[in-house]
């Protein structure tokens, strides 16, 4: 099932961009592979979990590590009260929840995704931009599984 992907295994489709699909999709995707490397032993599914925690960590086509604090261009503004208010800025290690091609929240707080980008570009690091650039608590933890699973397996 995830096997055979070309070059990225997570993010070929439009409709795999929506609210916290870098948890929810990405990550958990990674996991399944992990999953079945333990249940078959073929590399292809270690290989294709690499791939799905590189996306989050910035190989995808916003450029962004979607974790705070981490990377070349990690996430600096997320939707995430504590790190809007906290004196030193933004807390590191949350995952930002990714592009959304749904873009819900267009027009409210400033927010204004640029025009005519494909639904793997509709992200804003922005902290009012909720719909693409929120973080809670149950997304980090499929972040933390993911991260800690490659670990062990490595």
């Amino acid at each position: 099932m995830y096997g055979d992907f070309i070059r990225s295994p997570y993010g070929n489709r439009e409709e795999d961009f929506f609210w916290g699909c870098n948890s929810e999709g990405c990550c958990w995707r990674g996991v399944e592979c992990l999953y079945a490397y333990r249940l078959t032993g073929e590399d292809k599914y270690l290989v294709n979990a690499e791939r799905c925690l590189n996306h989050i960590l910035g190989q995808n086509a916003t450029g962004f590590c979607y974790v705070t604090g981490f990377g070349m261009r990690p996430t600096q503004d997320p939707h995430h009260r504590l790190s809007f208010s906290h004196a030193k800025g933004t807390l590191p290690g949350f995952l930002a929840g990714g592009p959304n091609r749904e873009r819900q929240d267009e027009g409210i707080d400033g927010v204004h995704y640029p025009k005519n980008v494909s639904a793997d570009e509709c992200y804003l690091d922005f902290q009012p931009s909720y719909a693409s650039n929120e973080v809670t608590i149950n997304w980090n933890v499929t972040l933390f599984a993911l991260s800690a699973g490659i670990d062990a397996l490595r």
